[in-house]
């Protein structure tokens, strides 16, 4: 399966490539990347595309910190809703953790690990896991600082690491990478790191918001790169994914499974199923789990589930259990668990 990315993730590309004295567009149509989808909340690419756009990039307008002028543009939120669930974390460590377990969501390709190193100092490993795509310093380095940002967010502005790891050499002077990350760096570690402190992870999060994690974390749990999807279950993921973004189309669903509406409707038909039964069946899925969540207010529930109006979503209760959303989710909580 190919790993894909978000488009979030070329955020920047733009004004770098501009201030260089390039053409955007001329590079992005080389790695058949399609300028128009900059604009939709979750719309993917193949993220070998995305490595090589930005090495090549870095290559011909002499660029060697390509990627870490890119990172000045970006921070946490380029993450979607796994920004989301960091920031409703009670701790810095727990955040961390989040981001971690569910850092597929925004691209199966990208690999974090939060360890400790033999002083036991903690620290954030980036890796990108690409077979045989040697030059991908670029990347690794807007991951990195994408991942310096995420913790001055967190942190606050006065965060910074004790030191950068680097695996591999670099043409940067250490200057450069003191500049961004006001650390020391390291070239030709075993890894790419941030390494932290101990009493950094402690920190708490004033944002924190335990409704809203354990709902996304039940939400971004659908997500499981690690195992082969047939083809409903790979429609039923991607609805899911669309619906808060009020996009979920049939159209955009066979364009993100590289096929033609009609192809997709076929095939779903020979499975005995239709896109419109599967955007039904997971809006009821989700609408059961929202609802049973005492204090989210209905009008956010309908956003979650792709309404425009909570009074499409009242609509959809009556067909669905007979009653109104607040019927349902009391008669949802009045029901012993298990």
């Amino acid at each position: 399966m190919t790993a894909l990315i978000r488009y979030s993730s070329l955020t920047g590309f733009r004004e770098v490539v501009q201030q260089l004295g390039g053409e955007p567009e001329a590079f992005l149509k080389r790695f058949r990347i399609d300028p128009q989808r900059l604009l939709e909340d979750d719309a993917r690419m193949p993220l070998r595309a995305l490595v090589g756009l930005l090495e090549c990039a870095a290559l011909e307008l002499d660029c060697p910190d390509f990627g870490l002028r890119m990172a000045d543009y970006q921070d946490l939120h380029v993450l979607g809703p796994v920004a989301l669930i960091a920031r409703s974390s009670a701790t810095v460590g727990l955040a961390l953790a989040d981001i971690v377990q569910f850092i597929d969501y925004h691209s199966p390709g990208i690999h974090l690990d939060l360890e400790r190193d033999d002083d036991g100092a903690p620290r954030l490993a980036i890796d990108i896991r690409l077979p045989g795509l040697v030059q991908q310093r670029q990347m690794i380095e807007l991951a990195m600082g994408v991942g310096h940002k995420t913790l001055q967010l967190l942190c606050g502005a006065h965060f910074s690491a004790q030191a950068i790891l680097l695996s591999g050499l670099s043409p940067l002077p250490a200057a450069r990478y003191r500049r961004f990350f006001n650390a020391a760096s390291y070239c030709g570690q075993p890894c790419n790191a941030l390494v932290l402190k101990a009493e950094q992870l402690e920190q708490p999060i004033a944002q924190q918001d335990p409704l809203l994690h354990r709902t996304l974390a039940h939400y971004l749990s659908q997500f499981d790169a690690t195992q082969p999807l047939g083809l409903l279950q790979q429609v039923e993921r991607l609805i899911l994914r669309l619906l808060p973004t009020q996009r979920c189309r049939l159209a955009l669903v066979a364009e993100q499974l590289g096929l033609h509406e009609r192809v997709l409707q076929r095939r779903l038909a020979e499975q005995g199923s239709g896109f419109d039964s599967l955007l039904e069946g997971v809006r009821r899925d989700r609408a059961e789990h929202y609802l049973a969540e005492r204090n989210m207010p209905f009008s956010q529930v309908a956003g979650l589930l792709g309404y425009s109006e909570q009074s499409v979503f009242n609509r959809a209760c009556r067909r669905w259990y007979g009653m109104t959303p607040r019927q349902r989710r009391r008669q949802l909580l009045e029901t012993p668990a298990g």
